[in-house]
């Protein structure tokens, strides 16, 4: 969602990038005709500002590699969208609601509620009123802010939960979004030059946007209750045994090893493996634990990873989803890999207080998540392990980090 013709470019241009660099579909919806940043040109009239603030960027979203068909224009009159309030509110919302319907998408880009530009505004209120009338919509809303680093008042910040303010680092996309800044070029320079007072998005303000960093803010009170479920996976066992190719995949088979050479003090008399889908890591963490009980969601996959363990008591199973099917017990070592960002975030925190409260003093919890973007997940493997991090019960032990994954052990203090 685009107020105007920029937005898009600056609030989320890298991650837009992103998303195409890894064959998502982006559909870009601009809600107003822009045509008021030089309201006073003869030189331009109105249809012509119309027709260059279009050029512009639908040539910044080819550099990002969005085709010009996935663009929508809903032609709202400039510093006029309509809010709420007003007769024609109605009329946009409900073109809005047709848009999200067809496209059917799982992550919405958005203004932040009080952005401080009223088109921004008006941009949040059709998208909130609009997917309040589509049930059952299962769509992440994440804001962005465009004005907010320049023009908040003290009443315009947000006050975040734990966890709602993420990032999405695009330092490898920072050309392309710069380049897709720089099409604006009704924007950043005079090329309309008969309107002293027109708009002029300066450097200082651009730079704002070029840090590496893209921020969003994902507000817990605007989302649908995103943990994946169990038919989610029951799908992708049923379709393939393997779906992550955890058994020939040399990425985790590197992986795997790092993460037991990060549990040196074995044995560990109880541990507990949450989400060990078919069982590969599950026949690696054997050697380390007198006893260990590994879950999944996945009653297909658990069957392959019985098969595999059939020879070893010390190994037992079960049909578990967390965090409301938590299982009884205190264990010395705890290991979530590839499993939190499955959870919203409100289901992450819960899931978190009972991992740390099945810990025995002194015991281990061991995380392991891929660090890069994916659209089906509630959340990146940075914000679960952030969430851990700030946990005061638990000590920071060690860490490593590599290109595509991170990995953090704690101890319960």
């Amino acid at each position: 969602m685009v107020p105007h013709p920029d937005d898009e470019s600056l609030g989320c241009g890298g991650l837009i990038a992103l998303l195409r660099q890894q064959n998502c579909r982006v559909t870009i919806v601009v809600t107003t005709d822009g045509s008021q940043s030089h309201p006073n040109s003869v030189k331009f009239p109105k249809g012509d500002r119309i027709a260059i603030r279009k050029q512009e960027i639908e040539m910044a979203l080819s550099v990002l590699m969005v085709s010009p068909k996935d663009i929508h224009f809903m032609n709202g009159k400039d510093a006029a969208l309509p809010v709420k309030e007003d007769p024609d509110f109605f009329k946009y919302k409900n073109l809005l609601k047709e848009i999200l319907v067809g496209v059917k998408p799982q992550l919405c880009l958005v203004p932040y509620e009080l952005d401080p530009h009223c088109d921004h505004r008006a941009t949040w209120q059709l998208l909130n009123s609009a997917l309040s009338e589509i049930k059952n919509n299962g769509i992440t809303v994440w804001e962005y802010p465009i004005w907010l680093y320049a023009l908040a008042k003290p009443e315009d910040i947000p006050q975040l939960q734990e966890g709602e303010l993420k990032y999405v680092e695009i330092s490898s996309y920072l050309p392309q979004k710069t380049a897709a800044i720089h099409t604006h070029v009704s924007q950043i320079t005079r090329l309309i030059d008969d309107d002293p007072e027109g708009f002029l998005l300066t450097a200082d303000m651009i730079e704002n946007f070029l840090t590496g960093k893209e921020y969003f803010l994902e507000r817990a009170t605007l989302q649908k209750e995103k943990t994946l479920s169990a038919d989610y996976f029951q799908s992708l066992y049923q379709q393939t045994r393997d779906p992550w190719n955890f058994e020939a995949s040399d990425y985790e088979r590197q992986k795997y090893q790092t993460t037991l050479d990060f549990l040196p003090d074995s044995p560990y008399p109880n541990a507990l493996e949450i989400g060990c889908s078919i069982g590969v890591l599950t026949s690696m963490l054997r050697t380390k634990c007198s006893h260990l009980l590994s879950i999944d969601i996945s009653d297909t996959a658990l069957q392959v990873a019985k098969e595999r363990l059939k020879d070893y008591l010390e190994v037992e199973f079960e049909v578990r989803a967390i965090p409301h099917n938590f299982p009884d017990g205190n264990y010395d070592l705890v290991v979530m890999s590839e499993v939190g960002y499955y959870l919203s975030m409100p289901d992450l925190l819960l899931a978190k207080d009972k991992i740390v409260n099945s810990l025995v003093q002194g015991g281990t919890l061991i995380l392991v998540h891929w660090t890069h973007y994916v659209v089906d997940y509630p959340l990146t493997g940075d914000q679960v392990h952030e969430v851990f991090l700030k946990d005061d019960r638990l000590l920071h032990k060690s860490f490593t980090r590599t290109t595509d994954y991170r990995l953090d052990v704690f101890t319960l203090i």
